[in-house]
Parts: structure tokens; sequence; C-alpha cells
């Protein structure tokens, strides 16, 4: 209840400031009608019947038109498809019929290009829904696209020789991150109310705290799994707000058929158990693995504020990280990076019917494919037992502190192109591991379920986001405190500071 009557006020506050005139309980326009809205605001708008989803997609669709030029955020179009659908938006069931909402490029929809930012796919047409497609298509979402990726997901930033880059709609220099980069920027920039985004080594929250948004990776399990990178992966979204992420995850939380794992509990409900207070929590606050990385003034400065929020709050905070080697840590995990992404290349070019080479690949993407057949099957395994082993050390820290905070990238968001000139595969994702995203990785090896939270933005306002990682299955504590750390700080208002209109 103080959750919902924090937007309520927040939505009333800044219309009054911005003497946004209302008639008859409706506001002047559209623009007007949603601009402090999250995509559930935007829902209850629908539902009241102040707006229709023909109405609120059209809406969208401009705003596509208007500033995918600038961001290529949306590498490919689905408005045809999406107008017939939203026309007919009183028959839509489900809880978030008739929301806008666009798809990441690495997963399928029926009967559109899928190129998961490669040449190597250039044509390939998706003969079946991705099954996360399935669930949000049941929830009565309107699909307007697909989003930017780098090729197959497998970098930090989201510059794609083949697309394009996506670019930070905070500035046009910056990537938005990666591997969800242009789902983030699509989101930020107001392009979309939300939008899916996958997570393999953190790509949900490398963009969620490029673009200043709220990006949960859940649990492993909580969701269908993924047969490939050693079920590191998993599936959700980026969003504006709180509420929206676990509303979006209760769409789609359990198992697939016919998986040999269980699944974790599926009865939950993550958006009424965001509502509730979070009790008391232990922090354990790591802001560079015990000094094993380093990390920029900014990042330090955003740790910093979010003891003092979380102090605030009354929860009882100490400095203090979990014991592990990170350099060979980060060793292991390239290794199963790069076997199981040379899988992926050579698997996909058997679904495009193309071979993978020089001339359809990017040059890591083509070093993962060759490195990665080179990988012996006891490289690869005494990689893997010795990530379960640091899994094991990770997960037993939490049995004293129910939260870890660290920083999500190592400083600001790279620039546009700063990873083009990657050819060693091994030796540069290394690099890049250590010196600029050294954070994410471990909760899609421990399973943990992991967000980023947009706290802080640097003096030249620039988002950066804080990282928050709790137990297995625990993802309601999560939103609970995110939930708290919103109304105690919120940020809704910050992406009226974007302005695409005068670029």
């Amino acid at each position: 209840m103080i959750y919902e009557l924090f937007w309520t006020f927040l939505t009333i506050m800044y219309n009054v400031k911005k003497n946004v005139s209302i008639i008859g309980g409706m506001y002047m326009n559209i623009e007007n009608l949603i601009k402090y809205q999250d995509a559930l605001g935007q829902k209850s708008l629908v539902d009241q019947g102040h707006i229709s989803s023909l109405a609120l997609t059209d809406y969208y669709i401009q705003k596509i038109k208007q500033y995918n030029p600038m961001l290529n955020a949306v590498v490919h179009t689905m408005f045809d498809e999406a107008i017939a659908t939203a026309e007919n938006g009183d028959q839509l069931t489900g809880a978030l019929s008739g929301l806008p909402f666009l798809i990441k490029d690495l997963n399928q929809v029926k009967g559109h290009p899928a190129s998961s930012g490669s040449k190597l796919m250039e044509g390939y047409i998706a003969k079946e829904d991705d099954i996360y497609v399935e669930r949000y298509k049941n929830a009565g979402l309107v699909l307007l696209g697909k989003t930017n990726t780098p090729e197959f997901g497998f970098l930090p930033t989201t510059d794609p020789q083949y697309l394009g880059p996506a670019r930070n709609p905070w500035n046009l220099s910056l990537s938005a991150g990666g591997s969800s980069g242009g789902a983030a920027a699509a989101v930020a920039s107001g392009m979309i109310p939300f939008a899916h985004g996958s997570d393999g080594g953190g790509s949900i929250r490398i963009p969620a705290s490029c673009c200043g948004l709220f990006g949960l990776k859940p649990s492993r399990g909580r969701g269908p799994y993924g047969i490939y990178m050693n079920d590191f992966a998993v599936s959700h979204a980026l969003t504006r707000s709180v509420r929206d992420s676990a509303a979006l995850l209760d769409v789609v939380k359990g198992k697939g058929a016919y998986e040999g794992y269980p699944s974790l509990n599926e009865d939950i409900s993550f958006l009424n158990e965001m509502y509730k207070k979070p009790r008391t929590l232990k922090v354990a606050i790591a802001p560079d693995w015990n000094q094993q990385v380093s990390i920029s003034e900014e990042n330090r400065a955003a740790i910093e504020t979010t003891v003092t929020l979380l102090e605030e709050l009354g929860h009882d905070v100490s400095y203090e990280v979990p014991t592990f080697d990170f350099i060979q840590f980060a060793r292991d995990f390239i290794t199963i990076w790069i076997a199981s992404g040379s899988v992926i290349i050579k698997h996909m070019g058997l679904l495009a019917g193309t071979i993978p080479g020089e001339d359809n690949l990017e040059a890591v993407s083509y070093d993962v494919f060759r490195n990665g057949n080179s990988i012996t099957a006891l490289e690869y395994e005494e990689a893997r037992v010795r990530l379960q082993m640091t899994s094991k050390k990770a997960l037993a820290f939490h049995d004293t502190y129910d939260i870890l905070v660290t920083p999500v990238l190592n400083g600001l968001p790279a620039e546009v192109g700063a990873f083009d000139h990657q050819k060693n595969a091994i030796e540069d994702m290394f690099d890049t591991m250590v010196n600029y995203v050294s954070f994410t990785q471990l909760a899609n090896v421990t399973g943990q379920p992991s967000m980023s939270v947009p706290l802080y933005w640097s003096e030249t306002n620039i988002p950066i986001g804080v990282q928050f990682s709790g137990r297995v299955g625990e993802e309601e504590t999560l939103f609970q405190l995110a939930a708290q750390l919103e109304g105690k700080k919120p940020w809704i208002h910050r992406y009226e500071e974007i302005d695409l209109k005068n670029i």
C-alpha cells in the first residue's frame, strides 16, 4: 500500500510541477498522460478506459520512429502485427494485456528475423516462438519489435558490426551496455515502457547500470532453463520501476516442459511480495573483491551513497567480502564461456544453413569459435569444477549475509566501439572481466538472483548502477529492498533529463 501511494503521489507532484492540464480526468495528450507512469501505471490507464491499447501502441511506434535512428536500439520492427493485435485489445487476456513490449534479438519470434547480431544468421526467419515469447504473448503483451545485441550476446557492449551499435540515450558517444543494450536504450529513452532481456554474465544488469534502469537477473530455476552456457543464462527484463519487473517475472516464472531440473516455487506472486516491507537485512559491502580489482571514484561514491541509504533504512551494514581467487575465477568463467560460445556458433550456423567463418563472424566471435574447438574436455571439466567450488563458498557466505552489495561495472560505461579491436577471445575477454566488468558473473555461476538499481549519477549525469545479490530463490527479498530504495531515492523523474528531441 505504501509503495502504491508513492507512485500515486509521485505522479501527482510531478504533473503539478509541470502544470499539466487535466480535463475530465484525462491529460491533454498521451505523452502528458503517461509521462511519469511506469508500465503498470499505463496498464491502469488502459484498464480504466483513459487510453486504448491501440493508442498506446501507436504512441510507442512513433517514439521508435523518432528516436531509433539516433539510438539503433530496435533492429527489427513488427508494427503492422502490433497494430493488428492492439486493435483487438479488448480481446487480449493476461495480466499485462495491451502493453507494448520488445524482445531481444537472441530470442526467436515466429515469422520474424532472428539474427543474434550476426551476419551468420542473415536471412534466417524463426519458425517458432521462443518459450519466453510464448509466455509474454500469453500475458497479453503487444510485441513491437526486436532489440539490438552484440554478436551472439558475447560482449558487455552492444556494438555488432552487422547491425551497428546501440547508443546510450544519456550520452550518444557511450555504449548502452550489453548484451541487452538495445533493450536498455529503448526503455530509458521512452521508446517502450519495458523490454525483455537476458543475462549469462551480467547482460541485464550491465545495460541497466549504463542506462539508469532497474534490472534483475532471476535465480536459476525461476524460469525455463537454458541449454547453453552451462545454465549460466536466464531471461527477464529491463524496466523503469521495481514493480514492473516483479509483474513481468510473475508472467514468465516456472520451468519449461520436459526439463530435467527442479523448478523453484511457482505459487509466489512477486508483485504482491514486493509491496511488503523487508525485514532488517544483514548486508555485506564488497567494493573491489578485497582489492583484487580496481574501481573508479564514481563507482566508489555510488557504493558509499548506497551504504548511507541502507543504514538510514535500518539495515545492518558491514564491509565483508566472500573469499575467492577472482583471477582464477575469471579464467575458468572464460573457459566455459568460450567453449559454450563455440557450440552456439556451430549450432546457429546449422540452423541458418551457413558455415561459420571469418567472412560472416566478427573477429572475436571467430576466435571464440576457433578456440572453443581446441578446449579439451579435461580443461572444460576442471574449469567447471573449480567454478562450482567457488560457487559453494559464495553461497555459504549468504548463511551469514542476506545481501551482497558490489558495483555493477568497474567504471563508467565504455565508449561506443571500445571493444571493436578484440581479436584474441581468451585474453581480451579476460582483460575486460578484470578491468571493466568484474562483479556480475558470480551470480550467474552460483544461480543467485542479482539486480542493478539506479541509485547514483556521475557529475556528468551518467547513471551508475549498484548491484545487490541475494540467496537463491529469494527474489522477493530483492524486490522488497529495491522498492524500499526506490521509495527512499526515486529515479523515475530522471528520465526527463534525457533530451533526444534537441540533438
